[in-house]
């Protein structure tokens, strides 16, 4: 009977044995989701900076046009006054054109 508990005992050891390398296995399974997650994350990182590299180029070309765009308006704002200007004084005689 005491070579029967120490197989009933040997069994149990050897079950648990068995149970613990499963959970190594589950956990170095684990640990690579972990670490393939990690790298994943630092590539998805990587991109927002490009991808927030190239906004901000984008922005600094928009604003740079926007710029040359209100330049351009107050030129053709200033040159349609004076056309205007002369247009009216034309009609109304202050200027005489030929005399």
């Amino acid at each position: 009977m005491g070579n029967l508990t120490n197989a009933d005992r040997l069994g149990r050891i050897e079950d648990k044995i068995d149970q613990m390398s499963e959970a190594i296995i589950s956990l170095a399974r684990v640990q690579e989701k972990v670490a393939d997650l990690e790298n994943r994350r630092e590539e998805q990182h990587e991109r927002m900076n490009q991808h927030s590299k190239k906004l901000d180029d984008i922005d600094l070309k928009v604003t740079t046009l926007m710029e040359k765009v209100n330049n351009i308006q107050m030129v053709g704002l200033a040159a349609g006054g004076l056309i205007t200007t002369i247009f009216l004084a034309l009609l109304t005689g202050q200027i005489v054109i030929g005399q």
